[in-house]
């Protein structure tokens, strides 16, 4: 069968380091064995064997990452719980069941702010909200999937990403949301195409079908010659409409505060989402969006840097064999 992308980076790291890889669930591609010698690990998707079991439970837990990203020093978004009415009812959760506490918080912090689920990944069901209405529906939304909707103040600035091993860099990037500029001739996923080689296909048109970016915008349509088209949204992520740039070497302020904020959830492989008003801004300005274990380098090798993306993945497996 064909290896999804993470597994075909990570079975290509794997060869190089002399490693079999096996895939044991050929139906899906979703598990696998890792083998050099009498040494075997199993891979479930993109999860390695790297960090323990509760520290990859609580980086699921975006809210319960929060506190312990903020007990240990760092600056994380402010945010408020609405639990889903219905959920839990054997216990005493009122003060964060429905709608009161975002529509509290909204009063008291104003507009806009973020609405994402406190699980999940690659950007589902995050929104950023003007207005009571659009607060209702995004929390609505996310309580189609998730028993608990986070409501957040938006953090001003640009996007970083810092993926870590055991403390050091393995690879970074920063996140930058797209414009386009039409020229009269290309339509609008030809625009899209040539400005990032991520944006073709099936797989990627069928993902940004529901992203209200592209609300009435059609794929063939052709903007004007001269004519914007602003796509930026405050919510990038590169499984979304955002473009990514490789950071070969960050700054050393913010690989401490990667390095802290994974250190505070006890994660030994885990990637880390800052949001800084520039590179060269105090460290101890950066917020802490999020901490992700097993972090994917799958889009780093898709926008040219395969190799760069390999090389991370070695250390990744070097790492399981001990």
């Amino acid at each position: 069968m064909t290896l999804s992308p993470m597994m075909e980076l990570r079975g290509e790291a794997a060869r190089r380091l002399g490693c079999e890889l096996e895939c044991l669930d050929p139906e899906t591609g979703y598990l696998h064995e890792v083998r050099k010698g009498d040494q075997r690990h199993l891979l479930l998707g993109g999860t390695s064997p790297l960090n323990d079991a509760l520290a990859s439970r609580l980086a699921e837990d975006k809210f319960h990452t929060a506190l312990l990203v903020r007990r240990a020093g760092m600056r994380v978004p402010d945010t408020v719980r609405c639990l889903r009415p219905g959920s839990f009812p054997q216990e005493d959760f009122s003060s964060h069941r429905g709608l009161a506490p975002a529509q509290a918080f909204a009063t008291e912090k104003g507009w806009p702010l973020v609405v994402k689920p406190n699980r999940g990944s690659r950007g589902r069901s995050v929104s950023v909200v003007q207005g009571p209405e659009s607060l209702e529906r995004a929390i609505d939304e996310v309580w189609e999937d998730d028993y608990l909707a986070l409501v957040q103040t938006p953090a001003p600035g640009m996007d970083v990403r810092l993926d870590l091993l055991d403390g050091e860099y393995l690879l970074g990037y920063t996140r930058q949301g797209v414009m386009l500029e039409g020229d009269g001739k290309s339509s609008v996923a030809e625009l899209l195409a040539a400005s990032d080689p991520r944006f073709t296909g099936e797989l990627f048109w069928r993902g940004l079908q529901d992203d209200p970016l592209l609300q009435g915008l059609q794929p063939d349509a052709v903007p004007g010659a001269g004519e914007t088209l602003d796509l930026r949204t405050p919510i990038l992520n590169l499984n979304r409409l955002c473009h990514g740039q490789i950071l070969p070497d960050p700054p050393a302020g913010l690989l401490d505060v990667a390095r802290r904020a994974g250190e505070a959830l006890g994660l030994r492989h885990c990637g880390v989402d800052l949001k800084v008003l520039s590179l060269d801004a105090p460290a101890e300005d950066a917020v802490v969006i999020e901490v992700n274990s097993s972090p994917s380098l799958v889009h780093m090798g898709r926008l040219g840097h395969r190799e760069d993306a390999v090389a991370a993945e070695m250390r990744v497996v070097g790492a399981m064999l001990g």
